[in-house]
């Protein structure tokens, strides 16, 4: 009986995609037009991109499958800062005001150096929009914050590329047929911003818009309150 050799199962890894490289990016409605695409989350586990619908066509010999319609889903896995709590609110402003947001989907196995300006990047995606599932936020105790997000794409994702300059930053450091596909200048600036109700507070009280960072409860060198004798 033949076997398997052992070259058939030398697979190199490093010749191989990386899903932690599948980098999701989002911008919404209330966004500026000059605004630069946010990082919303990595590749989750249950991603799945493409599905195609088949129906069951019975005849005497057998059976026949006939395709439908295709249907795209994004689960991205969304991690949530301390210092930056915009992507979450817009999330959740989506969900009550029915409001879908635009969502790339980034493969950074496939980045290359701009031909037009070397010292950039640009890598290929998808983009779509879509009404997020939900915004949960229930993890373990003594976890980081995150959650898997389902976004049921409208139509088709179309293909495109994106440069460097368009993204944000802590998008690549971190880690419209229907639709056509958007750059950061084609999304944003048809709603307004709802400001953050600690911003008001903070702004109507003579505080700042900057987190603090001291921690609840601490208080600063040579602020603590006297003694009681």
């Amino acid at each position: 009986m033949a076997g398997f050799t052992a070259s058939d199962a030398n697979i190199d890894p490093n010749s191989m995609s990386l899903a932690d490289k599948i980098v999701y990016g989002c911008m919404f409605e209330w966004d500026k037009s000059e605004d630069k695409i946010h990082l919303l989350g990595l590749q989750a586990a249950t991603s799945t991109t493409d599905n195609l619908a088949t129906s069951a066509v019975n005849l005497k010999g057998g059976s026949v499958h006939a395709p439908g319609a295709t249907t795209e889903t994004f689960v991205v896995d969304s991690y949530w800062r301390k210092s930056d709590n915009y992507i979450q609110r817009s999330l959740r402003r989506c969900v009550h005001e029915k409001v879908r947001l635009g969502i790339f989907r980034f493969d950074f196995n496939r980045m290359m150096k701009d031909p037009k300006d070397p010292t950039k990047f640009i890598v290929p995606g998808l983009f779509g929009k879509a009404y997020p599932n939900g915004v949960p936020q229930t993890e373990a105790v003594n976890n980081l914050l995150h959650s898997n997000i389902t976004y049921n794409i409208d139509g088709e994702t179309q293909e495109g590329v994106t440069g460097q300059d368009e993204m944000e930053p802590a998008l690549y450091q971190i880690g419209l047929k229907l639709y056509t596909y958007a750059h950061n200048t084609d999304m944003g600036g048809t709603m307004d911003p709802i400001a953050d109700p600690m911003d008001v507070y903070s702004q109507n009280n003579g505080g700042s818009t900057t987190p603090d960072s001291a921690t609840p409860g601490s208080t600063t060198p040579g602020s603590a309150a006297p003694a009681q004798h």
